[in-house]
This record gives structure tokens, sequence and C-alpha cells, in this order.
């Protein structure tokens, strides 16, 4: 019995100790674990973003509600229009009396499949047909959110010399076309703006497209102008558990690209984990 009864007293010392030295190393491996995938899951969104970010309409940045909503212009293709010689009908003109509706491609249209055509001129700002933008600067005078020097696309000729029909009178008092020509006769075709909400209520950020292009930036409670809409916005959740978050905009010069940062904090139980992401765009109009 004596015997029986250290054998069981040594079993419990070993056992406690054993599990001591093993607890250690199984709680790393879980915190270690949950770490990890929120690691995994915040590089997913950025990246996302940061990559998305390079389809943005030169100068279409914008960041509102306190650095939670981020907005731009996406770009489907793009190419150079031809601007010369005068006396021909295919090239685009900037001279109001001339009033342009149609130019000629220079070179190869990508994507062609990809724009939407229609009769009026609203539809470009409806987002039922795609947009026709040249030198956007973000300007007054020169900027897309107004349709300063934005079109709708009415048609696409892809077979013999490649041609773009556009529309956009009405949409400014000034201009009847566009108001300024590109220096290297680049043009964008936009097919819808995007916003990535980040709502820390819901400890959510959200994306959205779809929605009617405006000239103000959204309210603190996005969510609800971009659903009530007359055109509401397609949604999806591109995050949850986000705990704090920061779009910040550094816009480009002639000699720098800008600078789009976007900070993201996710939690997980007693796990917590900060990132962010840098995306350099070009802001050449």
């Amino acid at each position: 019995m004596i015997e029986l009864i250290v054998v069981v007293v040594i079993s419990g010392i070993l056992a406690v100790t054993v599990s001591q030295l093993i607890q250690r190393p199984v709680e790393m491996y879980q915190a270690q674990s949950s770490r990890a995938r929120l690691v995994d899951k915040a590089d997913t969104a950025l990246v996302k973003i940061s990559r998305e970010l390079r389809d943005a309409l030169p100068n279409s940045i914008r960041i509102a509600c306190s650095g939670r909503c981020l907005e731009f212009l996406r770009t489907t293709t793009g190419g150079r229009y031809r601007a010369a010689p005068v006396s021909d009908s295919l090239r685009l003109s900037f001279n109001p009396a001339d009033a342009d509706t149609r130019f000629e491609v220079l070179g190869l249209l990508a994507d062609s499949g990809s724009i939407q055509t229609a009769a009026g001129v609203n539809a470009c700002r409806n987002t039922t047909a795609s947009c026709l933008v040249i030198y956007n600067t973000g300007l007054l005078g020169s900027n897309a959110y107004n349709m300063d020097n934005a079109a709708t696309i009415t048609g696409v000729n892809t077979s013999g010399p490649i041609t773009i029909d556009f529309n956009n009178a009405g949409f400014s008092s000034t201009y009847t076309v566009f108001p300024a020509s590109s220096p290297d006769q680049r043009f964008y075709v936009v097919d819808t703006p995007v916003t990535y909400l980040c709502d820390l209520t819901a400890g959510t950020i959200r994306r959205y497209q779809g929605y009617n292009i405006r000239t103000n930036h959204f309210s603190v409670d996005s969510h609800a102008e971009l659903i009530s809409q007359s055109n509401p916005a397609e949604d999806a959740l591109l995050i949850d558990q986000v705990t704090a978050c920061d779009f910040s905009y550094n816009p480009g010069t002639p000699t720098r690209n800008g600078l789009v940062s976007v900070t993201v904090s996710v939690n997980e139980q007693t796990e917590s984990i900060t990132l962010m992401q840098q995306a350099h765009l070009s802001n050449m109009p």
C-alpha cells in the first residue's frame, strides 16, 4: 500500500511538471495561429484594395468620412485619340464650333467588349453606360465627378478604323465639347465609381460599386446614402473583425506619383494586429 501511494504521488508530480512544460508551447502555438489568421485576413483585404487602385482614373481619388471612406472612378480601358490633321473628320477637336461626337483611336483598343454604350447623355452619370474621360486633373473645369470632362459613350466601331462615338451635350454650361486636350492625347473609359467604406460600428470594410457618379463626397452615413439613392450600389463584404482603419491620400506632383495609404486593425479574442499598405498611383492624365 505504501509503495502504491508513493507511485501515485510521484506520478502526480510528473504529470503536473509535464503539463506545465507542454502548456506554454501549446498556448504559443494557438496565439501564433490566431495572429497568422488575422495577418492573412488583413493582408488579403489590403492587397485587394491596392490592386484595384491601379485601375483608378488619374486624379479621381477622394477620401471622406474622416478617413474611413475611399472613393475612385474605375477605368476599364483607354488609349490615345487622333488630333491631326485638322481637316480630318475623325480627329478629335476641342473647338466648340466643331461639336465633335466621334474620333478615331490611335492603335488598338484593348478590352473594347467591356465598354457599355447608351444614347442618353445622362447614362454615363447613372453608370448605365461607360464614360469617356479626357484630361482629368480633378480641378475645377476638369473634374470627372462634375462631368466637366466626361461624356457618355454611344457607340464603338472596331471594324476598319477604330472609332468611339460620344455624347456630352448639356453636361456643362460652358463647354459643349471636352474643355481641354491631353498633352499626350490620352483618353480613359470609366465604368463605375467604387467606394471602400470602413464601418467601425459593424467592424467591417465593405466595397460598393454601380451607383451614380456624384459631385460631392459621401457623408459619414455613407452606407445609407449608397443604398438609398435612385441607383442603389452593389455592395460586398471585404473584411470583418475590424477595430480601426484609415485611408489617406497624398496627391502626386509633376515629379512624383500619388500615394494612397491604407491602415487596418483586426481583432480576434485576445489577439490584435495592425497592417498598412501603400499604393503608388500614376496621375498622368
